[in-house]
């Protein structure tokens, strides 16, 4: 289950109507089913968009919102392809980007206008510790998730003012389908780095997000090596550095 789809099931557990959005059609029909098969009462929707399509995936929101106002806005989708910077094509970068940061920027352009003309709503933005330590082998999905945490502190301070909150998920490596297709993928640097942190469900994740929310947090790190992996990179950075340095030359040895 991915991270997007666990927090679907707390707010559906909530009686909170939900509308997904992928651009795949079959997942996003095995999403449904299974919110639904979980909660029979519930009221699921389905939308077929790819968040990347500035323009299609506006249209399709905009249609949604025409009989559906939004109350909170997930942006959870992601990509994700690591790899050493001198053997990564450039291509990744640029897929990485699109989806990581500009799908979240194309879909809070279409719905924030409406919460600010209602004077209320919430916005999540699914970044990663990838938002505030780049480490070996992420010189491509990091970035991205720095830029992420960038357009939320930037957020949180314009539509504050409106009666809308943001806040900005940080969840450490994830037992989700994106994170088991990665780990093949993963340099040994990587690999002795991300090894010494606990790999949380994408369940614990969406309550720690739930709990956060219900706080009205800002950021939002879920599980206690994430937490003390956050404060050491923003608050000890040599430190964190000589950390995972030590960590990557091990590996190489």
């Amino acid at each position: 289950m991915g991270i997007g789809l666990a927090i679907a099931h707390r707010f559906v557990a909530r009686g909170a109507r939900v509308t997904l959005l992928a651009r795949s059609v079959a997942p996003l029909a095995a999403a449904r089913a299974e919110l639904l098969a979980r909660t029979p009462e519930a009221t699921v929707s389905a939308l077929v968009a790819d968040v990347t399509d500035e323009h299609g995936s506006r249209a399709a929101i905009e249609h949604v919102m025409q009989t559906d106002p939004v109350d909170l806005l997930v942006n959870s989708a992601g990509i994700t392809h690591p790899g050493r910077f001198l053997e990564l094509e450039p291509e990744r970068y640029r897929a990485q980007m699109e989806t990581n940061f500009f799908g979240a920027v194309h879909v809070t352009r279409v719905v924030a206008p409406q919460m600010v003309s209602r004077r209320r709503g919430y916005v999540v933005q699914v970044g990663s510790l990838a938002s505030v330590a780049g480490i070996y082998g992420f010189s491509a999905y990091a970035p991205t998730k720095f830029a992420l945490q960038g357009f939320a502190e930037c957020l949180r301070a314009e539509l504050r003012p409106h009666g809308i909150d943001v806040s900005l998920l940080l969840p450490p490596d994830t037992d989700t389908p994106m994170h088991r297709a990665e780990i093949p993928l993963l340099p040994a640097e990587t690999r002795a780095i991300t090894g010494a942190l606990q790999v949380l469900s994408a369940e614990r994740v969406a309550l720690a997000l739930e709990r956060g929310m219900d706080r009205r947090r800002f950021s939002i790190v879920p599980g206690v090596d994430a937490r003390l992996t956050e404060l050491a990179a923003r608050w000890l950075p040599g430190l964190f550095r000589w950390f995972v340095d030590r960590r990557s030359d091990r590996a190489r040895a």
